[in-house]
């Protein structure tokens, strides 16, 4: 079993809420998709904790504030199953981001239905939504 945690990252900019998308490797359908930021919660952090060291080491943003958790759904990948905690995490859009290649290729704040209407996976889709 793994505890994941994963990030609605979200600004408010021009009276719009944006939200922000990386595109990461999909190695099983051998193609790029567009996702929220997830990852791994390691031994003796908190939810909290992983989710501000994720943010950083994928992106390089440190400037984020964690509004709490919004949705949570269980997936089996691999033999391993995984326990998802979603959060809605408030960012600076004008902070620079410098990406970790190896995890994350590209990105793009984009409006919230869109963000929606981009995203392949359904609970990434409702823990956007979740968004007010």
């Amino acid at each position: 079993m793994r505890r994941d945690v994963q990030a609605v990252i979200f600004d408010e900019s021009d009276g719009e809420r944006k939200v922000l998308l990386v595109k990461k490797p999909d190695f099983s359908a051998q193609r790029h998709r567009w996702r929220l930021l997830k990852g791994g919660v390691e031994g003796g952090e908190t939810e909290t904790e992983a989710l501000k060291r994720e943010i950083f080491e994928e992106l390089g943003l440190k400037n984020v504030r964690i509004m709490g958790r919004v949705h949570s759904y269980e997936f089996v990948f691999e033999g391993t199953k995984h326990l998802v905690s979603s959060y809605l995490v408030k960012a600076d859009s004008r902070e620079t981001i410098t990406l970790q290649k190896s995890e994350v290729t590209d990105y793009v704040w984009t409006a919230k239905e869109k963000a929606v209407e981009t995203l392949f996976w359904n609970n990434e889709k409702e823990a956007v939504r979740r968004l007010k």
